[in-house]
């Protein structure tokens, strides 16, 4: 069932919305998966359950490939949350440049450049019936 819903990106510092039709739909997940690292590209200082970006290493996330990130941590200071990507909000349909990673804090301490921050399940996936694009509406 089709639905006018806002998509909200940054540009510049400011908040914009873009109300579109979209439509849910469905998928089927590979079998075979691939994992990615991801590694702070930057010392930042972290408090106990304090959440910050950290600048991680690129990774390139090819189309319809669902990236998430691993359930188990793999720093012993900070928890990686979630991934954000060079363009912001980008369909699964399009090829993805993940350089951020939201995390926090289990307790105070350093993350140093070239830590191993957690791990990035990709999993291919496969439309089952065609997807329809976002319409933008005025």
């Amino acid at each position: 069932m089709n639905e006018i819903v806002n998509v909200v990106t940054h540009n510049n510092g400011s908040v914009n919305r873009k109300k579109v039709i979209a439509s849910p739909y469905e998928f089927t997940i590979a079998t075979r998966a691939r994992w990615e690292m991801i590694v702070a590209d930057e010392d930042i200082t972290i408090g106990a359950g304090k959440l910050e970006r950290v600048k991680v290493k690129e990774i390139i996330v090819q189309k319809d490939m669902l990236a998430m990130p691993c359930a188990f941590s793999h720093h012993p200071i900070a928890s990686v949350i979630k991934v954000k990507t060079l363009d912001g909000p980008s369909p699964i349909e399009t090829d993805r440049i993940i350089n951020s990673a939201f995390v926090i804090g289990q307790e105070s301490g350093e993350i140093k450049k070239g830590d191993l921050l957690s791990v990035l399940n990709l999993y291919p996936i496969m439309f089952t019936r065609e997807a329809t694009r976002p319409v933008e509406v005025r």
